[in-house]
């Protein structure tokens, strides 16, 4: 029997509910009524997406991309088509060459060469003395330019300019049409959506204080070395840029969270967040169910679940509807890297990890030390931190049931989030703020990126003195 009264969904009990789970969609929302399926408040599940913690491979069992797009008219439906494809090229290369964009961008450029050298003019008129065969070369070569390099997640999360003139000037400008706020996916001016932290998702009015309340909700985490790991093969600048410099970059990169706790996207791009604050709001868990991606493959098969269910793990007890979500869920977008993660790791890139992510630690109940590793010291957590890891609520399965068995309300809660985030996001939505921000850029920043991308070619292999010289230049 389920935890949960109100989550004791069984789709294979409910045949509208088994079609409901294959060809639904999407991030967050994994089921929710539709025009053509009204289904109770309390059946619904919801997603809070962790970047970097496996998630996307939900998007097999919950057709993301095609009710999104079915639900909108011309101009939507196919930016949200770019949107997904966009998406899914990312997931596979940090610098996307084979693309359709590169092709069309290619056939474009050798016609304009071709024109130029049988010296055919199609559009006789030029602009700024630039012929029409001359800014169809151009045109090219900066759609492929800016599709390659620049509008992909190691440069626009990692280069501070870059990322904030990406959103000032595309993510504001332009991406109102790849938002689906009915799903809560594609992106807008607040980011992307579907890696909006759980508060942020209640502050900003997407998720509704009485779904929060009601629905089912779902997160997964995982071992925050093996997260940072991923994360590094997601934003790194290329093979060239080594473990160690990506980790000191990184933490600079962080700085603004690290030192104020900033949270927006204008200063904190979402892949620097802990997992924490995904599913946290001043030490209560809002997320009703949280899973340790480890411990998924224990519900590879029914038979898997009902054995996990009887051992003490974030699989067991879990509500009816998010174990037959999570049933079978494949992990499609992991990237081979020739190395376990643990490989990845010696004493200063633990000790980094540690630093930056300790609550995600103490918060989800895993060990600092790598036991894989035994030659690398633990990291100790101080006095301190523990003091600041005291305030959270014991990490649950089931955050909403009390000890009636029954769901607990934390409508109060849920309305004191809204107004702190909501507080901050008009503060942040100042003009005066923005401005100066964007416009009074810290030379240090562009010197920073600038240097970062410039030195990272002579990273890769270099022995402990040349990791060291590094680190030095980044000071």
């Amino acid at each position: 029997m389920p935890l949960n009264p109100h989550c004791g969904l069984r789709y294979c009990i409910v045949e509208d509910y088994k079609i409901l789970l294959s060809n639904s969609t999407t991030m967050p929302w994994l089921i929710k009524s539709t025009p053509n399926n009204e289904i109770p408040l309390s059946q619904h599940l919801f997603f809070v997406h962790v970047p970097r913690c496996g998630g996307t491979s939900l998007m097999q069992h919950f057709n993301v991309p095609q009710k999104v797009i079915q639900s909108r008219g011309f101009i939507k439906s196919n930016a949200m088509k770019y949107f997904f494809m966009r998406y899914g090229q990312l997931e596979k290369a940090n610098f996307p060459i084979k693309t359709k964009e590169n092709v069309v961008c290619g056939i474009l450029l050798l016609i304009s060469l071709i024109l130029q050298y049988m010296n055919v003019n199609l559009v006789p008129l030029s602009l700024f003395g630039i012929t029409f065969n001359g800014w169809l070369a151009i045109i090219a070569i900066f759609v492929s330019f800016f599709t390659t390099i620049i509008c992909t997640a190691p440069v626009i999360g990692r280069i501070t300019p870059v990322h904030r003139w990406y959103l000032w000037f595309v993510h504001y400008g332009i991406f109102r049409v790849c938002e689906a706020l009915d799903w809560c996916t594609g992106t807008n001016k607040h980011g992307y959506i579907m890696h909006l932290t759980a508060p942020k998702l209640l502050g900003y009015g997407y998720v509704t204080l009485e779904q929060m309340d009601n629905m089912c909700s779902l997160a997964i985490v995982r071992n925050p070395y093996s997260r940072m790991v991923s994360i590094y093969g997601y934003n790194r600048f290329g093979e060239g840029e080594s473990f160690p410099a990506f980790m000191r970059r990184w933490k600079k990169g962080m700085r603004h969270y690290l030192e104020r706790d900033e949270k927006e996207d204008w200063y904190t791009p979402c892949h620097y967040l802990p997992m924490f604050e995904y599913t946290h709001f001043n030490g209560k868990q809002l997320v009703q169910s949280i899973v340790k991606q480890e411990e998924l493959k224990l519900l590879k098969t029914k038979e898997g679940a009902e054995e996990a269910a009887k051992m003490d793990n974030s699989v067991s007890d879990l509500p009816d509807i998010v174990r037959d979500a999570l049933l079978g869920m494949p992990h499609t977008n992991s990237r081979k890297t020739g190395l376990k993660w643990y490989d990845f790791y010696d004493q200063e890139t633990m000790d980094l990890c540690y630093e930056m992510y300790k609550m995600d630690f103490t918060v989800f109940g895993y060990s600092s030390a790598i036991k894989e590793r035994q030659e690398l010291m633990p990291p100790r957590q101080v006095r301190r931190d523990a003091l600041g890891a005291s305030k959270f609520d014991k990490w649950s399965r089931n955050s909403y049931i009390g000890s009636s068995g029954l769901r607990e309300s934390q409508a109060n809660l849920l309305g004191s989030v809204k107004s702190s985030v909501r507080k901050e996001m008009y503060r942040r939505a100042s003009t005066t703020t923005l401005k100066e921000s964007l416009i009074q850029l810290n030379k240090d920043e562009i010197l920073a990126a600038v240097a970062g991308i410039r030195t990272m070619s002579t990273v890769e292999g270099s022995e402990d003195g040349g990791s060291r010289r590094s680190s030095e230049k980044e000071d």
